[in-house]
């Protein structure tokens, strides 16, 4: 399918124009705030340290009010409440690859930045020790916001060398909210990925890897994320 491909550029592009367009916008005013910040802390130490919870209350949501009656996202046929709720937040762990697949992607899909985060293995190449940064960049630009999800289509689990090991070959289907590039409202769009999991000493599984592979006629298997 050609718009897997030019999707995958898509992103890259509104990554690099939202970051750009982000700095110019903030230039002037970050450097009129900071300077605020220093007189009004002078003579008390330095200013107070960010809060990750503080933070991420301020990014915007897609998260229904209704969402625990809502068919989970994730499409396992289970309402939310039943589903991927208890991993959000923090009263269970997915106790499988698969189920960290299923919350993941209901974390992007409604924009549940910290599950993003706490479900990510430390040896992914996103992975950040500054947990604020990391928050700020996804709300910036790594949520999909050009983009509303319409289904997750799971292959089986692969073993990986041990029981501590796992892959899942998978597709997510898009649909574009509005025009951008050569993608039109409306246009939808698949991504292909064979994702790598882990499970921690403590018995918690989280995504390590990605290859997002293309999905165009005669390009099938091509990695286009290395």
């Amino acid at each position: 399918m050609k718009t897997s491909w030019l999707f995958y550029l898509l992103v890259i592009v509104i990554k690099s124009l939202d970051h750009a367009s982000g700095l110019a916008a903030k230039k002037n005013n970050r450097g009129k705030g900071n300077r605020r910040a220093a007189a009004s802390n002078k003579g008390f130490g330095a200013a107070p340290s960010e809060v990750f919870a503080d933070v991420v209350s301020t990014f915007k949501s897609r998260f229904p009010a209704d969402a625990d009656s809502q068919p989970c996202p994730c499409g396992s046929g289970e309402i939310y409440k039943k589903c991927c709720a208890p991993y959000h937040r923090g009263e269970a762990f997915p106790e499988s690859a698969t189920k960290v697949l299923r919350s993941r992607y209901t974390a992007f899909a409604w924009r549940l930045i910290p599950y993003v985060i706490d479900s990510t293995h430390p040896t992914c190449r996103d992975y950040r020790e500054n947990r604020i940064t990391w928050a700020k960049d996804l709300n910036k630009s790594g949520m999909f916001d050009s983009f509303e999800f319409i289904s997750l289509e799971p292959g089986p689990e692969v073993p990986g060398k041990d029981d501590t090991e796992a892959f899942i070959d998978f597709k997510v289907r898009l649909r574009a909210n509005e025009d951008s590039g050569e993608t039109l409202k409306g246009q939808e769009t698949v991504i292909g990925e064979k994702s790598r999991f882990l499970c921690d000493e403590d018995g918690k599984w989280k995504y390590s890897t990605g290859d997002v592979h293309s999905e165009v006629e005669g390009l099938e298997g091509t990695i286009l994320n290395r």
